[in-house]
């Protein structure tokens, strides 16, 4: 049997808040980054943002970015959301997203509803330079696309075209 060589007493587990943030503008940071394939073979940054200021210091936000999709709408709405990640990083010629790790930003974060037995999480709605009020950039609730399923939030109803650049 082996021991565990440390008293478990001198660690106490941290309360954990999985709920989303209330909306409204964070300070946050990028910590990590990585370039995913979607499960219908495109390309996307999965992203992780930490706020790094005020009582929800510490928290993570994901969020995901299309760059390469078959639907060119999805595509144009994921690079002109790391385009305005780049600018609010003071980075606008960026050339990879290593070079926005760890650069500060105001974000405006929103709550977007779970479905499919999923919670509630935050979204990423707005980019600006650290301490300017973010403007939003994102599209409208409507046209929110999953990056992950590259299908719409709401789905339409039988008869009616399948997505909205169809």
């Amino acid at each position: 049997m082996s021991k565990f060589g440390f008293d478990l007493n001198d660690y106490v587990v941290e309360d954990r808040n999985f709920e989303p943030l209330p909306k409204g503008d964070y300070e946050l940071k990028c910590t990590e980054a990585e370039e995913k394939t979607t499960k219908k073979g495109g390309q996307m940054i999965a992203a992780t943002f930490e706020v790094v200021s005020g009582k929800a210091a510490g928290r993570k936000i994901w969020n995901n970015f299309n760059i390469h999709n078959d639907s060119e709408k999805a595509q144009k709405i994921g690079r002109e959301q790391v385009s305005a990640w780049a600018r609010a990083c003071g980075k606008p010629n960026a050339n990879s997203v290593d070079e926005l790790l760890e650069r500060q930003f105001t974000a405006v974060l929103d709550i977007e509803k779970g479905t499919e037995g999923y919670s509630d999480k935050n979204r990423i709605i707005g980019y600006a330079s650290k301490g300017d009020i973010a403007p939003k950039v994102a599209p409208k609730k409507d046209a929110i696309v999953d990056l992950e399923e590259d299908i719409p939030k709401n789905t339409p109803k039988e008869g009616k075209k399948k997505n909205p650049w169809d």
